[in-house]
Formats: structure tokens, sequence, C-alpha cells
């Protein structure tokens, strides 16, 4: 039992369902993906349909359609090491119909796909190369799918062609057309167009002889009142053709539940241990977890070799030590020639201060955009933190200094954000030294998080900025600052019993006196009650950003 997925890495992976064990992976931006893959996966034959709407490598279009064959591997994989297989290895066909997120449908032999730019598409499933038509239906669609039913493509289109040029977000002035379209392999007829209310980001979908719709304005819902006559019998219909599961065989391994844990210093946690066959299905649901050995783990694919900080008590239990330290790592699990594996984060309160001078700089970078360097690994306990940031010396004005380092050699990770604390975590300050490598015209951003609100300073636009998911919350005000020179940010946020708050933030340059008052201070009405504390980076133009000296107090 496979799922096939694409991810933002621009990766197409298999993992085993059962298990979650991941069997082979290839990268699809070997056939030209600059981006991540956003839209679905689809099956055809043995093949898997992917796209994509970026800039290309190999070419100067944008977007891409390719089917790759489904590779035969071994089963179970080897444990920790997927198979990787290369692009060129799998590609089977190509073609220029790109989308971001909009997901294409297989209709036996036909691929129907929404391109951004508003076109229908039709593709000849087993050669791909050739777009069997195109037909215009608006001015773009970059997130709604087709949905298929009953000879019928359901298609919504982000905004009506009249609303196209408008920006408007009244009821008035949003619209989107929901077409009804007949297709063939020669081309489609339009049985309907209904305007509706609202810009359309979601997929219409079918039920019970329905066709629902939502908008950012409106829940539409098509059809005939009360249940369809043939839905009853379509389920038994379809009960019919669904296989029994297969008995399970013989162990081959054991199953931990959870699998990760989160862990504050002194905690424990308890698990359920079953046995399953090699495909996964479940031998036995219950193992007595006192039955188990338990050791510590370091996986032999592991770049950073460290231990967590605890162990197993009698009753199956991990345990972790009470000392006020992170740590993070593996333990594997043993029953005769049964084996199974978690792994865990120990994340100590507040107060934290890593100013990386502990950490040893054993390893060189191997990229072709920098000379060697070299470079020690994040904190393994902090989360996403590697591939994003590196700790490497810094040097500014004669001093040198180890710092938490911005990456720039993978354009899909030119921005990123790490978090080192309790999701639970409230009413704390967090500060940092920061810095940005440029010149006057061309500089990075930088910042902290603090409970859901990122403190950013962004270079080119010499601001200082607090936001929440972009969007939801966005206040700048102007702050003066230079490149390849230390900065300190101090953040921090206090909520009001009635739930609103206000985001407080400051910044000067290291050295100087702590400014008395915030730079800048943001309310917001229903502020976030609490989150991990984080730091952010984002370095577009190969400008790399460091930030050292963290430090994180209760308030």
């Amino acid at each position: 039992r496979v799922l096939y997925s694409a991810g933002g890495d621009s990766s197409i992976l298999a993992i085993n369902a059962r298990t979650g064990e991941p069997i082979w992976r290839f990268s699809f931006a070997k056939a030209g993906a600059k981006g991540g893959i956003n839209a679905s996966v689809v099956k055809h034959g043995n093949n898997l349909i992917a796209l994509h709407e970026s800039e290309n490598i190999d070419s100067s279009e944008i977007g891409r359609m390719a089917a790759f064959k489904i590779p035969a591997t071994a089963t179970p994989p080897t444990p920790f090491a997927p198979q990787v297989f290369e692009q060129s290895e799998l590609e089977v066909w190509r073609n220029a119909v790109g989308s971001l997120a909009s997901s294409p449908v297989v209709v036996g032999d036909i691929i129907y796909e929404m391109t951004g730019t508003g076109d229908l598409a039709a593709v000849d499933a087993n050669d791909g190369k050739k777009v069997l038509w195109k037909k215009k239906l608006g001015i773009e669609q970059r997130q709604s799918t087709p949905f298929y039913a009953d000879g019928l493509l359901y298609v919504a289109m982000y905004t009506s062609a009249g609303d196209a040029a408008t920006s408007g977000d009244t009821e008035a002035g949003s619209t989107c057309d929901l077409f009804v379209l007949k297709p063939s392999r020669e081309g489609c007829e339009e049985v309907s167009k209904t305007t509706l209310i609202g810009k359309a980001y979601g997929s219409p979908l079918g039920y019970n002889g329905k066709i629902y719709m939502q908008t950012d304005k409106k829940l539409y819902c098509f059809g005939k009142a009360g249940n369809n006559p043939g839905l009853a019998a379509a389920q038994a219909e379809y009960a019919k053709q669904v296989q029994p599961w297969p008995k399970a065989g013989p162990a081959k391994q054991l199953q931990i539940i959870p699998y990760e844990v989160f862990l504050n210093p002194g905690q424990s946690v308890s698990f359920r241990i079953r046995s399953l066959d090699a495909n996964g299905f479940t031998v036995d649901e219950n193992i007595d977890p006192k039955s188990v050995k338990w050791e510590s783990f370091i996986p032999p694919t592991a770049l950073v070799k460290v231990r967590i900080n605890g162990g197993f008590n009698a009753d199956g239990q991990l345990v972790a030590d009470k000392t006020p330290a992170p740590s993070a790592g593996q333990f594997k699990a043993t029953l005769g020639a049964l084996t199974g594996y978690i792994k865990g984060r120990v994340i100590p309160a507040p107060p934290m201060l890593q100013d990386f001078e502990s950490f040893e700089l054993s390893n060189t970078t191997t990229n072709t955009v920098e000379p060697p360097t070299a470079f020690a690994y994040p904190p393994l306990p902090w989360n996403s933190a590697r591939i994003r940031f590196e700790v490497r010396e810094k040097e500014v004005d004669g001093v040198k200094t180890k710092a938490l380092t911005k990456t720039i050699e993978n354009k899909l990770f030119q921005r990123g954000q790490v978090f080192f604390g309790s999701p639970d975590l409230k009413n704390y300050t967090i500060e940092a030294d920061v810095l940005t490598e440029g010149n006057r015209r061309k500089m990075s951003e930088v910042g902290i998080i603090n409970q859901r609100y990122a403190i950013i300073l962004k270079g080119n636009a010499q601001e200082l900025e607090v936001n929440s998911n972009q969007e939801r919350i966005k206040t700048a005000v102007p702050f003066k600052w230079s490149p390849n020179a230390w900065y300190h940010l101090k953040a921090r946020v206090d909520v009001a019993a009635d739930g609103s708050g206000v985001v407080r933030a400051k910044a000067w340059k290291k050295g100087e006196a702590e400014p008395a008052a915030w730079t800048i201070e943001v309310p917001h009405k229903k502020a976030h009650v609490h989150g991990s504390p984080g730091l952010f980076g984002f370095a577009p133009q190969e400008q790399r950003v460091c930030i050292d000296n963290v430090k994180v107090t209760a308030n």
C-alpha cells in the first residue's frame, strides 16, 4: 500500500502508507523544476504524472508536465535509506503544460489540466507530447482543480472574465465562473456557465448527486434536494469491487506509537507497540512495552551523531533527564529478531542561551557558489534548521565569532525559519544579534519569532516589520541599517485578559546603548496567546544573513 506524493523541494516520493517508511524518491528538479510541486501527483497505468509552474532550469519556458514510470524496488526498503533514482531513468514524456496548484484529472487516456493562464488543456496520457487541445476559459486559475463526473467536467475560474481586471473584495466587485463542460478527445462543449459571488480558490466536488463549490464568500450546492436515488446502489456496487485486506504474514518489524516525541526535562511518555509483516499489515496489535529491550541508537546515515538525554524505566516509558539542556536522538526497540525505532527531542523552558561558540566546524562545504568553507550542522533539537542554516565563522571589523548562517546554494531554501522551543510557550522575550551581507543596494532579511509573530529587519526596504502569516497582520516602520554590521533585535508579546495583545520590538546597532523606547509597537485585537520562539532568514540574492547570541527569557 503506497502513498505517492510530491514535495516543496521538487522531489517525488513513495511512502509505505501503513508504516510511513520512505520507499524511494527522485527529483523533478532535474527535469527542469526550480520550485516546489504544489499540485497533486496522479497515476496513469504504471506512470506518475506531475507538473509545476516554476521557471525551468533547462529552458526558457515557465511550467512543465511530465510522466515518470513507477520504479520497481525491493520491499521493504533499507531502514532510513530510501532508494534514490535519477530523473532521467524514469521520465517517459514531457510537455509545456504547467500549473501552480491546480491538479490534473485523468479520464481514461486523457489528462485534463487547468493552466495558470486560464486554459483548459487536454493531453494524451500515453504520449504526453501531444496536447490535444486547449480552451480559453478565463484570465487565470492557480488553485482550483477540475472535477469530473458523469461525462462532465466542472471547472471553477479564479474570477469571472468581466471582473478579472478588478481587485475589489466586496460581494458586488468579486465574482467567479463555474463552467460545466462536456469534454472529448477532439474538444469540449460548454454546457453551462454560472457566475458565483467571491473568488474561486477551492475545487468543485460531487456527493450524493450534488455539486458543491466554495468561494471565499459563499458555499454553494447545486442539484436536487434530498438523497440521490442511485447513491445506495452505487455504494453497494463499490463495496463489491473493493478487495478484502490480505492476511498478515510473519512478523518482520515493530511499530512504536508515537514514533516521534517532544518532551520537557523530567517529563515521561508511554508507547504502544505492535508487530507488522513485511508489507506493514498488523500481526500483533498489543505487545507489552516491558517485554522489549531499548537502547540508544544513532542511524548509520545520521550527519549529526548525538543522543537524547533520557532513558527507559522498568515500565517501558521514556523519561527525559531533568538537566535543563536541549537534546535529540533515537532509540531502538528489540524483541527477538524484531526491531523498531522512535525519535524525540527534549527542549527546556526559558531561560535559553545559544552563542554557537562550542560548535566544532568539522565539515566543509562542497557547493559551486562559494569556496570550500568550514561549518557545523545547527543544533539537532532545533526544528527544520539543517539545510537552511549552518554554523560558520563570521569576521566583522577584525572580530571573529561563530554564528548561525543562512545557506545560499539551494534556491528552494532561500527562505528559512527555525523553531527551538515548545509551541505552548508564552510571555517571554527573545533577542539576538543579527547581520546581513550585501551593499547599499542589495541586502537580505533577518529576524526573530515570538509567539507566532515574525519581527524582521528588511534590508532593501530599510524597515523593521512585524507580521503573522504574512497577511493576517503586517506592520512596518522605517529603520535605517547597514550591511556587514551586527545589530541587536529584541521582542516580546503582551496579551491582555480580553485576548487583545501588543507586539513590541526594538532594534539597535550592537555596541550602542539599548534604546529606552520600543522601535515598533503593533496592537492585535485577537493576539496569538502562545508559540515557539524562532529565527528567520531570507537570502534571495545570495547575501547571507547571520544570527548569534540567541537568548530567550521569561518576562
